[in-house]
């Protein structure tokens, strides 16, 4: 994500950190025998489901929910949207799944309806894909693209990542256009409406932007272009669980989900939506054993005792979104964390947890324009996303460092995008460090 993140104070990422214990036991990782992750007297193991209930950590209810992110205790952490912390709730879920296996119990949990629900989806139009990025690669795939033609229109706004795949489409011969931002630093609908031309088959937009927080209307996105026969694809990686979002209402075809930002889970696990009705117009992007229905018990003329038969293996392919665009078993491990973060954030209500952080991302934009900085996000926005232009924005942690604050900082812009830990006195710490332009 090239984070430029202040020092000292390092504590190493996730990331980091599992390379540098290599080949340490998960039992190991997680504490010994796991102690307080349902274990029975002498340390016997049991399942999750037989477990008691973990305490429910102070001020779990409230926001800012400070208790439930020990590790931004010694921090002030202003970088949800390159990679959210975990709470207390994930942490525990993955003790109770490391637990289960070393009983031979089931202990994961489905998250896929938990974030249907949290998008106003049907359980059945959403399923697993690696990344958000493969996610809208699908998409593509599943549309023929790029040989089947027509015209892609994304945005100068989109996802940077998704701009290497359109580039080398556009070099298979695909009409890709890059709707440009206007003067303030918006997608306006009406460059969209000049770009979305009849023979338009997609039109691929993040809700809201990783570089400035720019809100797309989604509805008025997909009503446009859908009166011009278009598709419409949304990356909402930076939205889900930081804003509301529904899919129904707005009309949206498809939609992709990595869930390591404001759905506090990891990197490796994402959701794809697709809308149902939508499956008899597309192909299967790619094949895997669990496209079938029969996939743990598929019909074979190979082994002994198998009937005979002219072919050596006969599936019954699922006609449902999971059936096109499914594949394999997801991370287990990783989901079950990522459904009782999302359990927690249904707890809290994505409504207010938009409207607690309102007041700070206000409060930054104020404060940097009066501090002379080119604030680059649209004074409209309601995104966890305020960002500035600044030539060498690297530079700028010698001024955060030593008050321990964390943002992205880019090679000519510095992204500030506060959470559910963080409170208006972080804010004025930030403000006061940062300094004028």
């Amino acid at each position: 994500m090239n984070e430029v993140r202040p020092q000292p104070y390092p504590e190493a990422s996730r990331r980091r950190w599992l390379k540098s214990i290599g080949g340490a036991s998960i039992a190991g990782l997680l504490g010994g025998q796991l102690t307080g992750c349902g274990g029975g007297s002498g340390g016997a193991p049991i399942s999750p489901a037989s477990a008691a209930e973990p305490p429910t950590p102070a001020g779990a209810s409230s926001l800012p929910a400070k208790a439930l992110f020990p590790g931004v205790a010694d921090r002030i952490y202003l970088n949800g949207a390159a990679d959210h912390p975990w709470n207390q709730y994930a942490t525990d879920a993955l003790k109770g799944y490391a637990q289960s296996k070393l009983s031979l119990a089931d202990g994961s949990a489905t998250a896929t309806a938990k974030f249907a629900a949290l998008i106003n989806a049907d359980a059945d139009e959403v399923t697993y894909v690696p990344s958000t990025s493969m996610g809208e690669y699908l998409v593509t795939k599943s549309l023929g693209l790029p040989t089947s033609g027509g015209r892609v229109v994304t945005d100068a706004l989109h996802f940077v990542g998704s701009f290497y795949m359109y580039e080398q489409y556009r070099l298979q011969g695909l009409d890709v256009v890059t709707v440009p931002m206007d003067a303030d630093y918006r997608i306006s609908l009406s460059a969209l409406d000049v770009a979305i031309s009849p023979g338009t088959k997609l039109v691929a937009i993040s809700h809201v932007s990783l570089y400035n927080g720019f809100t797309h209307d989604l509805k008025a996105v997909c009503d446009l272009a859908h009166s011009r026969g278009a598709l419409v694809y949304v990356d909402l990686i930076q939205s889900a669980g930081a804003i509301p979002v529904d899919v129904k209402a707005a009309g949206v075809d498809f939609a992709a989900c990595g869930t390591y930002k404001w759905l506090m889970g990891d990197f490796g696990f994402a959701f794809l939506y697709v809308r149902k009705s939508l499956l008899p117009q597309l192909q299967r992007p790619w094949y895997g054993y669990r496209q079938t229905r029969n996939f743990a018990a598929p019909i074979l003329h190979v082994y002994p005792l198998d009937s005979p038969g002219s072919i050596p293996y006969e599936s019954a392919q699922l006609n449902s979104v999971a059936g096109y665009f499914a594949g394999s078993f997801p991370a287990s491990s990783v989901e079950t964390a990522c459904a009782a973060s999302i359990d927690w954030i249904q707890s809290i209500g994505v409504d207010k947890i938009q409207a607690y952080r309102k007041p700070m991302t206000d409060a930054l934009q104020t404060g940097l324009r009066a501090k002379g900085f080119q604030v680059v996000t649209p004074p409209e926005t309601v995104s966890p996303i305020v960002t500035f232009a600044y030539a060498n924005a690297s530079q700028l942690s010698t001024r955060l460092s030593p008050a321990k604050i964390e943002i992205t900082l880019r090679a000519n812009h510095a992204r500030i995008s506060p959470s559910v830990y963080n409170d208006m006195s972080d804010i004025e710490k930030f403000l006061a460090a940062i300094g004028t332009a």
